[in-house]
């Protein structure tokens, strides 16, 4: 008779590396101590707090809060916190507060923050103060506004609270629309303390183009320790560069490692696309931005980086090229002056990840896209790693058209049928049967392709490869 064998027994390292990679750390927790004790630090390493929850208050707030006050060892593991104060108008004032204090003093290695929605609406003046000395303590890497519904908190805040929040190593804020400018305001506090700490700054604003922005006097700062800069506008109606930008962005190019204007990379949808933004002229030489590793912007940035023979393009690692929601009628004669431009250069030969966002094409003819898939395994070079296209529906795509790309390992693809996308549930059988069809065929081109994404809905396919077995595909939910 066989002992069965002692697993529980295995080394803390090895549960350690087989739990981080479970999604199921609930179910987990409760089959015994053991494995409580190792797998609750790994769920709450990243926590998030939701004010409502089904559409109710959520009830576990209070207890999750009162674990974390009574059990310092636990909230230490904490890296990661979301307050999401996010509520319908019928719950905003009988949903519970997360602003909880004593859980917070306990997490004492929490490195980053993001907030949505109003957390300031069941808190106590006091509550907010301590809540902002906190974090000024633990001198975060991440703090994240990344919702409208937070400007009421910041608006609440007194400007040497401000300032306090200002050690962050990374800033985000999504602005949305700022009326009177008021949050707009509060930033030029903030942002000001921070010119010795700040190394990425992330801003959604409604407008950047469009005349004088409240926030202009932004490029007037200077931050030494700036790496990465993504500004994004969602209503200008103009691709062009901002008031100020092209004095600001000259005084940060020699530090700058990754650029992002105006496009956010592999959403599953464009309906709030943001415009984009373009480099001034007079930047553009070959020694413009030395340090880029990624970039993401509008094609026709990409074109003039290519003319101006800008060297960074052959160290640069992940590249996002969008078009203008307001703009897609110009888009393809865009594309063919940006691939004219750098066929020049020749192959980015460090380029390992590319993301098309042409989701506001125009449907061109069929045969652009046997063009436009040659010619950009012409640009990237064997050497690509990753292609995520959030395409419109551009008719078939011939799959014999990705054999250039033999180190593809993730590819996204648009679709050209309800069927195919699954959106419907009658059409979610055929769906299947229709996609792994495709992805068998692009595991037979592409030699060590492990992950398919097709359609809006983002369905994902793993390519598994066996000695025995040959490939197999499976779709995971």
């Amino acid at each position: 008779m066989h002992n069965s064998p002692d697993w529980l027994g295995l080394p803390v390292e090895i549960w350690l590396h087989i739990l981080a990679f479970r999604s199921s750390l609930p179910e987990l927790c409760r089959t015994c101590s053991q494995l409580l004790s190792l797998a609750r630090p790994i769920m709450y390493s990243h926590l998030v707090v939701q004010a409502e929850r089904l559409l109710r208050p959520n009830e576990f707030v209070a207890d999750t809060f009162a674990l974390l006050g009574e059990n310092a060892e636990l909230a230490a593991s904490v890296r990661k916190l979301t307050l999401n104060a996010f509520s319908r108008r019928e719950g905003y004032f009988i949903n519970p507060g997360i602003i909880d204090i004593p859980s917070l003093w306990n997490m004492t290695r929490l490195k980053s923050v993001t907030i949505i929605g109003d957390i300031s609406r069941q808190a106590t003046r006091n509550q907010i103060a301590q809540f902002v000395q906190i974090l000024h303590g633990l001198q975060l890497d991440e703090l994240r506004f990344v919702a409208p519904g937070s400007r009421a908190f910041l608006l609440g805040l007194q400007p040497e609270q401000l300032t306090l929040l200002a050690n962050a190593k990374v800033i985000e804020c999504y602005m949305g629309v700022d009326y009177n400018d008021l949050l707009a305001q509060r930033l030029l506090i903030l942002l000001p303390a921070a010119t010795t700490t700040l190394t990425s700054l992330s801003l959604t604003a409604q407008y950047l183009c469009k005349g004088e922005w409240a926030l202009h006097p932004l490029f007037n700062l200077h931050f030494p320790s700036l790496r990465a800069l993504s500004l994004q506008s969602t209503a200008d109606s103009q691709i062009a560069c901002p008031l100020k930008f092209a004095a600001f962005l000259s005084a940060h190019h020699m530090t700058l490692e990754d650029l992002h204007l105006g496009y956010t990379p592999n959403s599953d949808t464009r309906a709030f696309a943001p415009s984009g933004l373009l480099f001034a002229t007079e930047l553009m030489n070959p020694d413009f931005l030395p340090k880029l590793r990624r970039f993401r912007g509008h094609c026709r940035n990409v074109e003039m980086m290519a003319l101006a023979r800008m060297k960074c393009l052959g160290t640069l690692e992940e590249l996002c090229i969008g078009s203008g929601k307001n703009d897609p009628h110009t888009t393809i004669e865009d594309l063919t002056r940006m691939f004219d431009a750098l066929d020049v250069l020749g192959p980015l030969s460090s380029l390992k990840h590319l993301d098309f966002d042409l989701f506001w094409w125009k449907e061109p003819e069929d045969a652009f896209v046997a063009s436009f898939v040659r010619r950009v395994a012409g640009i990237c070079g064997p050497g690509l790693e990753v292609w995520y296209g959030l395409l419109p529906y551009l008719g078939q795509w011939p799959i014999g058209l990705f054999e250039g790309f033999t180190r593809l390992r993730v590819i996204r693809l648009a679709v050209n049928s309800s069927a195919l996308a699954g959106d419907a549930p009658a059409d979610r059988r055929v769906a299947r049967v229709e996609q792994e069809v495709v992805v068998r065929e692009l595991a037979g081109i592409c030699p060590v392709l492990e992950e398919v994404r097709i359609g809006r809905r983002n369905v994902c396919w793993k390519v598994d490869r066996h000695r025995s077995l040959g490939v197999t595909v499976r779709l995971v939910d």
